[in-house]
């Protein structure tokens, strides 16, 4: 399944799908039925490797490495992006530029993402 027939579905199921977090959008995709969840989710042992391989970049200073691998993790889905997102977020911080890492610890969605939000003292 592509991305364009998942946003389809996800139209379908609630219009403001766009506005939901990574981790929400995981919820909403977990309440539908059986052949619906593993359409979505059949992409996360991919996206999981791009998002591991890019949390070892990041450990190593390689943000542009790692954001690649992240951007390519994300488009492969919407099912499971809250670990993305929120390393997605960490790349922002490690590049200095606090809002854009807010933007991506609020789209994970995630309680660790909400921690670094109130750890690094990004809250609105």
């Amino acid at each position: 399944m592509s991305i364009v027939e998942e946003k389809k579905i996800l139209e379908k199921r609630r219009a403001d799908f766009n506005s939901l977090s990574a981790s929400d959008l995981s919820d909403l995709i977990k309440k539908m039925p059986l052949s619906k969840q593993k359409i979505f989710e059949k992409p996360y042992p991919e996206k999981m490797r791009f998002a591991i391989h890019a949390e070892e970049l990041l450990g190593q200073g390689r943000t542009n490495q790692a954001k690649e691998l992240l951007d390519r993790a994300i488009s492969l889905g919407y099912y499971g992006n809250e670990y993305a997102y929120g390393l997605m977020g960490d790349v922002y911080m490690k590049r200095g530029d606090r809002t854009k890492a807010l933007e991506m610890y609020q789209k994970s969605g995630s309680i660790d993402s909400l921690k670094k939000i109130k750890t690094y003292g990004l809250e609105e």
